[in-house]
């Protein structure tokens, strides 16, 4: 066989064997992600937690079905009636009532990242930023990694204490799963399902919160608190809980109390209720899943006289309604989306829930469906509910974070990332073959100087140093 066809025959082998090892490594890490057809079917939770937060383009994607409606169909009731199928679409539920599966959920969605960094978790990729093989604590005795949470009511001056699995008691530190949409506000207890998964399990909205407040607030609706009359403060018992207000209404009228959380809260409350009313609500006319406690019919209200002190099943006719509304709407605005609220966001997204809070990726959509209010600090002065604009995923400033809120203060030294590099391995794996093919068929030479320099040598090729002293020795003869 001549040289040159060696060549050419080495050549197109060392060619294919590269295309090979890539398309070996490349299906080798293929993410094989599946959606559950069944909505409604609780699972097993993730042992691999993607921490990343999704890219503009991809939440965009995600409500794109919303631009081919009418600008009418993209504010007030009709938007929210659109938002739903969105937000229904290939839903995942994990049930209230199974095992611990709630506070598990907590030790990702509702950690303090900043407290318990992911560099502290056992399987952490920082390159990536994920963990693979996670390990979820099983109850108080065996608590895992037992992360600090971000607890609601609880003020975030104080060195927190709060940790997942450390007290579950409705005491100083103790968290509770609080259902900022209370479940006796229409989908608590009447018929068989209400023990199952549905709104009553719904992460975007049971997030974890102090246990005394919780308890104190139980089922009133939210408002602003007047404090010139006589209220409670949750502060009057543990000093951690200062701000947390149970009183009369200061801007509707009514006999009825209402809750006031700490200013810190008032806007991820605002709009855990909002995607409440978004994912559940009968304003199509029909659904297929039937209107029940797992899936209900809800709505807000400005009137105190709406509360309902009994937990009860919304129908078609009745809804479940929860206030104030407008002030609820003014927290939206007086506490804007933050970087946990965002981060939370994706988390439930992309490992849990596999849906989103529309309100936390477009605030400007609050006032799309219920317009805006009107204040001086804390006292209403005027509402208007004309839809300000009509939703345009494609367009509308989405809420900003970082693309990776939990990276450590303190990188991880993990040495050379073989995941990261594969691509120079195969390379360096390739040319040492190809090398010892071409040596193996003598078209190329290896030697070794005294020196120990290695010298690669084509056969029948002169080098333009040895060239050279051949030309200045015949010059020497002449």
């Amino acid at each position: 066989m001549k040289k040159k066809t060696i060549i050419n025959f080495v050549g197109s082998t060392m060619v294919l064997s590269a295309i090979a090892i890539c398309a070996a490594v490349g299906i080798s890490h293929f993410d094989n992600k599946t959606i559950k057809a069944d909505a409604y079917t609780a699972e097993s939770l993730p042992t691999t937690i993607d921490l990343n937060d999704l890219a503009e383009a991809d939440i965009r994607s995600y409500y794109s079905s919303l631009t081919s409606l009418s600008e009418e169909e993209r504010q007030g009731n009709n938007l929210l009636k659109n938002l739903k199928e969105i937000l229904k679409k290939d839903q995942k539920y994990y049930s209230y009532d199974d095992g611990n599966v709630i506070w598990q959920m907590y030790e990702i969605t509702d950690r303090d990242w900043s407290k318990s960094p992911a560099s502290g978790i056992s399987g952490y990729n920082s390159s990536e930023n994920k963990i693979t093989g996670y390990s979820y604590g099983k109850n108080n005795s065996n608590p895992g990694s037992n992360p600090y949470v971000h607890a609601l009511y609880i003020n975030r001056s104080v060195d927190n204490q709060t940790k997942a699995w450390g007290n579950h008691n409705q005491d100083e530190w103790g968290i509770n799963r609080e259902h900022v949409w209370p479940k006796a506000e229409g989908f608590d207890g009447g018929d068989s399902l209400s023990d199952s998964g549905g709104a009553r399990g719904d992460p975007m909205h049971l997030m974890a919160g102090n246990g005394y407040s919780n308890n104190i607030h139980s089922n009133y609706y939210y408002g602003y608190v007047n404090t010139s009359t006589t209220y409670t403060d949750c502060g009057t018992k543990y000093s951690n809980q200062t701000g947390n207000l149970l009183g009369k209404a200061l801007n509707v009228s009514g006999s009825g109390n209402v809750f006031e959380p700490q200013d810190c809260d008032k806007g991820d409350i605002a709009r855990a209720i909002f995607y409440m009313v978004a994912r559940y609500n009968y304003l199509s006319g029909s659904d297929s899943d039937g209107i029940n406690s797992n899936n209900p019919n809800l709505e807000l209200t400005n009137a105190l006289s709406d509360w309902e002190s009994k937990g009860y099943v919304s129908s078609t006719t009745k809804s479940g309604k929860l206030g104030i509304l407008t002030d609820l709407l003014a927290w939206h605005h007086a506490d804007p989306v933050d970087e946990y609220e965002v981060h939370r966001n994706n988390l439930l997204y992309r490992n849990f829930t596999n849906n989103r809070n529309p309100f936390i990726d477009f605030p400007d959509w609050v006032d799309y469906v219920w317009g805006t209010a009107t204040y001086e600090g804390r006292q209403y002065k005027s509402y208007n509910s004309t839809p300000t604009g009509s939703a345009n995923p494609n367009t509308d400033q989405i809420s900003k974070a970082t693309n990776n809120p939990v990276t450590p203060s303190e990188p991880e030294n993990k040495g050379f990332d073989i995941k990261k590099y594969w691509w120079v391995i195969v390379i360096a794996v390739v040319v040492v073959i190809a090398i010892i093919v071409l040596v193996c068929v003598g078209v190329v030479k290896v030697k070794v100087t005294k020196k120990g320099k290695v010298k690669v040598k084509v056969p029948g090729t002169t080098s333009k140093k040895s060239s050279s002293k051949k030309s200045s020795s015949s010059k020497k003869k002449k």
